[in-house]
């Protein structure tokens, strides 16, 4: 769950959304990715850092450049892994805590109101 995670954080900047979108058409270097999105050079490999960190990145050498592209296979894992929350346990995502709190929520159903009626918290 952890890089789950690190992968929305790093998709939920507008600059690193708008390379990941790049990157999933065509390889880049980083000078076509300066002058694409008006950024300076360390801007952008600071950008590329996060995906780097996530494994995200296919790296090609063309003489003194390196293109860049998305890790499809690594890309469509985290994409899987957002799905699958969905139909996840609680214990299987390792959110034990989470769980126990959960059962114990039933405990707090009925509460007072301001005017000292009982009802449920949400009404």
């Amino acid at each position: 769950m952890k890089n789950l995670l690190l992968f929305l954080k790093c998709i939920a900047d507008e600059n690193r959304l708008k390379i990941l979108k790049l990157l999933l058409g065509d390889p880049y270097c980083v000078c076509q990715l300066q002058e694409l999105l008006s950024k300076s050079q360390s801007s952008i490999s600071q950008h590329l850092s996060y995906f780097k960190e996530l494994d995200l990145l296919n790296e090609r050498q063309s003489s003194k450049w390196t293109y860049y592209s998305i890790n499809r296979k690594k890309y469509d894992q985290y994409l899987a892994e957002l799905i699958a929350l969905n139909s996840s346990s609680l214990k299987e995502l390792k959110l034990t805590e989470l769980e126990e709190k959960l059962n114990n929520l039933s405990a707090a159903e009925v509460i007072a109101n301001t005017n000292g009626e009982k009802g449920s918290c949400c009404n």
